[in-house]
């Protein structure tokens, strides 16, 4: 396909060359010295740093530009100063590329040096300078007849340093004599120092505006001319990762323009967009064809559109002037190709005919809503379509996408966040139609036919419905390959999950049109679907559900200063069903996500021999900020996580044929985890030892001997009740984690890769077993202790009721970050517990009648009376 495009860019370069201008064929460009007002500027010194950060083995030490903008001409200088450091900066310095427009441009070569210990080679009088027409757009139908002056210079060695300038003279008559422009005051790259100057006539009003940077010109006035001057030296090397939105611009730069809002570029654009007050006769019967067939203002856009789409198909001849201005529509119909400008004035042309409101929108693809924070331009868009008003609505319309056949309900409109709108009555940007879900939606309809046994290939079938811009992509893309080359590569993605997946019937695709919407069947076997788990002991089959979990993978920097590009509107639901060979011991489930970017949820229910999930994803914004970057990471792997299905049994002989599976479930031993047993019955031994050893804390008893106060009553019989209870919800907890003794439930949640496991899950559960059981054994420590009325009964269980809490709270803050419903503990719950200690603890601290009332003593206990040892004696 690439060297189609090759052959069809070279042949429409040779058949264009009627087209161009006879400016074109003037003196490629001349050699001479650098303008009198030039200001010579010398190069930095690099840092340490920056010359570590070298970047491709070389080191800038200047970017000069010095823009004179006067009433007349407008002259560009530049001046670049590079050292390479290596032998792949060799190369990069070496080579020289220089590009200009010789429709209203004019260059000058002012000078090639290589500074080589100091010592000055000139280089432009011996360089190999060729002029060549590389068209970087062609490729995407654009040619704007720009030309590149190539340099390759000769011996050029390591620690070299390449100096050279040149200037452009020209102003493109589109613009009317008004400039405008940005200079970038930082870069990816480090750059010893960055000088830009503009000099304007003094009564020339200009606007200026500097980004993210403090940094201001010094102004000066001479010769009738103000001058401007930014130099930065040694700025900060700023890299912005590949996966940042567009309209993302952190770089420090300076901006100029002499358009003084946004009114006055929708003025400068009006004319441009003029509809013409005649029309040839082939274009005059498209407008009387449409108005008779299409009743309706609806219709009658609609065929606009389709018209201009399908029969007008897309070539850009931007040279000079028509970088920015259409060209006229009866040139346009009558050639049958055009850009985005040719086609949105057709398209406007007929809908005037037909009595529709429309006017041509500019709009910038990548900076989108960028453009709130930039200097009023022309040279800001790179696209124009078409805004129109039907019966009070507003419809936004692209003349140069693929055909779009939809009704006006289904019809997608582009949103490209703020546009222009050329007109009168503009003053500001408007804002888009913004897109809502169904615009870019997709819907699966999956089958795993598994009821005749896993021992069988497993028939695989998948409904697709794809509607809005998803279905207009796919429409486009499906023009331009064949049925067998469409149906290898829907095979080949199922094969990147499913290694043994034969196609079992021919891919269906239906395209509805008019409701935009395309719905594609696959049908598939997958043979030996079944694995050995890990330890061997068990049979597995994974359930994977490719297309939903392809849109919450992880990006590839997580780690991240910019903000994350998401695709933006994106809403995807899968139906899954699983059809088994019998009954299985399953649960159903729920799991549900919510990110301020995203919003995930998976249903899994069971009825009988099938298990249906249902998946749903849907983007909310179209980026996520730095700072958020590791609570969306978070919980977008918890989603992806949940994604998918394992289905597991035990392996015996029985078990070869699936049909059996429900028979030969493994037993309670074969399921028993018995190094985490044998952890437990060190935990059980552990913990009674260690409320033997606080048995026998023996410590005085209180001075509070009032008998009024004696005796379990009042408040102290409250908490003996909670006491009581305390062996109970301990005793019930401990039976409910007991199911992580069994090797199959501990496996899906600790094993990396499944789609159950997180890296907490163990750790959890293991401070929840160890708790409960320290837990059950002191609340019956408890309980002796307080019937026994024993001095330490009051500060054991301070320490225990304190310890308790402390626990909950790291329990609680462990299973906030785990996604699984019968760990998680409520925060109300913990609020609760953390007020209920403080108040106990209080009250065995200052309670008179807990002081009158425990003051027995251990050692009492185990010592003959007083008398008994008296007796002796004597």
């Amino acid at each position: 396909m690439r060297l189609k495009a090759r052959w069809w860019a070279l042949i429409t370069m040779i058949w264009l060359a009627a087209l161009m201008p006879a400016a074109s064929y003037a003196a490629e460009y001349t050699i001479g010295p650098a303008p009198a007002w030039v200001v010579p500027t010398m190069p930095g010194f690099p840092s340490a740093d920056a010359i570590s950060q070298g970047s491709y083995g070389e080191v800038y030490l200047l970017t000069d530009s010095q823009v004179l903008a006067g009433d007349q001409q407008r002259v560009t200088y530049h001046r670049l100063v590079t050292t390479a450091i290596n032998a792949s900066g060799v190369s990069a310095v070496a080579n020289i590329q220089i590009s200009f427009d010789p429709s209203y441009q004019t260059l000058v070569l002012h000078s090639i040096n290589i500074v080589r210990h100091g010592h000055v080679i000139a280089k432009l009088a011996t360089a190999r300078i060729q002029v060549l027409q590389r068209e970087a757009e062609l490729e995407a139908r654009i040619y704007d007849g720009t030309k590149t002056v190539s340099v390759a210079l000769d011996d050029v060695r390591e620690g070299d340093t390449v100096d050279y300038s040149y200037s452009t003279t020209g102003r493109n008559p589109v613009f009317k004599g008004l400039d405008f422009g940005r200079d970038p005051l930082q870069f990816a790259v480090p750059i010893a120092r960055i000088h830009m100057r503009l000099l304007v006539p003094q009564d020339k009003h200009v606007t200026f505006a500097e980004r993210n940077t403090a940094i201001k010109p010094v102004v000066s006035e001479h010769n009738g001319l103000r001058d401007y001057v930014w130099d930065v030296t040694n700025p900060p090397v700023l890299k912005v990762e590949n996966d940042a939105p567009l309209w993302y611009m952190p770089y420090a730069e300076a901006a100029w323009s002499e358009f003084a809002d946004w009114a006055a570029v929708a003025r400068w654009a009006q004319p441009l967009y003029q509809v013409p007050a005649s029309l040839s006769p082939e274009l005059q019967a498209q407008v009387d064809r449409i108005a008779k067939a299409e009743p309706t203002s609806a219709g009658r856009m609609l065929a606009v559109l389709r018209l201009v789409q399908s029969e007008v198909r897309y070539l850009g001849v931007e040279i000079g002037q028509n970088s920015h201005a259409p060209n006229p529509p009866d040139l346009v119909y009558a050639r049958r190709f055009g850009d985005c400008k040719d086609k949105t004035l057709l398209t406007l042309t007929l809908l005037d005919r037909l009595g529709i409101e429309a006017h041509a929108a500019l709009v910038n693809t990548s900076l989108q809503r960028g453009l709130a924070d930039l200097l009023p331009s022309p040279g800001l868009f790179d696209h124009v379509l078409v805004q129109a008003r039907l019966d009070g609505k507003t419809w936004w319309i692209d003349p140069t996408r693929y055909t779009q056949k939809a009704d006006l309900a289904h019809l997608y409109q582009p949103d490209y966040g703020l546009a222009l709108i050329v007109g009168s009555a503009t003053q500001a940007l408007t804002p888009m139609k913004r897109a809502d879900k169904a615009s870019a939606a997709r819907q699966l309809n999956v089958v795993f036919d598994a009821s005749a046994g896993f021992d069988k290939p497993v028939r695989y079938t998948l409904e697709t419905t794809i509607t809005g811009v998803f279905a207009e992509a796919l429409r486009a893309r499906l023009t331009t390959i064949n049925a067998s080359d469409a149906e290898k590569t829907f095979l080949n993605f199922r094969a990147t999950r499913y290694p043994h997946v034969k196609l079992a019937a021919p891919l269906q695709i239906k395209d509805d049109e008019a409701a935009n919407r395309i719905v594609i069947k696959e049908t598939y076997t997958i043979a030996d679907m079944v694995t050995p788990s890990g330890d061997g002991k068990q049979r597995v089959a994974d359930i994977i559900l490719p297309d939903i979990s392809q849109v919450m993978r992880e990006p590839s920097a997580t780690d991240r200063k910019s903000p994350l590009h998401l695709a933006y509107p994106q809403d995807v639901s899968q139906h899954t069903e699983i059809l088994l060979p019998a009954n299985w011991p399953l649960k159903p489930s729920n799991a549900t996500i919510d990110d301020p970017a995203f919003h995930f949820e998976q249903t899994v229910l069971i009825d009988g021999a099938r298990v249906t999930m249902l998946d749903h994803y849907q983007a909310l914004t179209d980026e996520v900020p730095a700072q958020d970057m590791p609570r969306y990471v978070s919980n977008l792997a918890r989603a992806r996580n949940s994604v998918g299905y394992e289905l597991s049994w035990g392996k015996t002989a029985a078990a070869t044929t699936t049909t059996a599976a429900p028979a030969t479930q493994p037993s309670t031993l074969d399921r028993m985890n018995w190094p985490l047993v044998m952890l437990t019955l060190g935990i059980f031994a552990f913990w009674p030892w260690m409320a033997f050893k606080a048995y026998r804390y023996d410590p005085p008893p209180s001075v509070e001997s009032d008998p009024r106060w004696q005796g379990i009553g009042g408040w102290l019989l409250l908490l003996t009740v909670l006491l009581a209870l305390r062996p109970l919800v301990y005793g019930s907890s401990l039976l409910h984690l007991v199911r992580i003794l069994f090797s199959d439930k501990w496996a899906q949640l600790t094993t990396y890769g499944s789609h159950s496991y997180h890296a907490l899950y163990a750790p959890t559960m293991l401070l929840e077993l160890t708790d409960a059981v320290a837990q059950l054994t002191f609340s019956l420590l408890l309980l002796l202790l307080l019937f026994q009325r024993r001095s330490s009964f009051p500060r054991v269980a301070l320490l225990v009721i304190v310890s308790g809490v402390i626990v909950h709270l790291g329990d609680v803050g462990l299973a906030s970050m785990v996604p699984i419903k019968n760990i998680s503990l409520s925060t109300t719950k913990a609020v609760w517990n953390v007020i209920g200690t403080v108040v106990w603890s209080a009250y065995l601290l200052q309670s008179r009648r807990v002081k009158a009332t425990f003051v027995r003593r251990y050692r009492a206990s185990m010592s003959p009376p007083l008398s008994q040892l008296a007796e002796q004696v004597s």
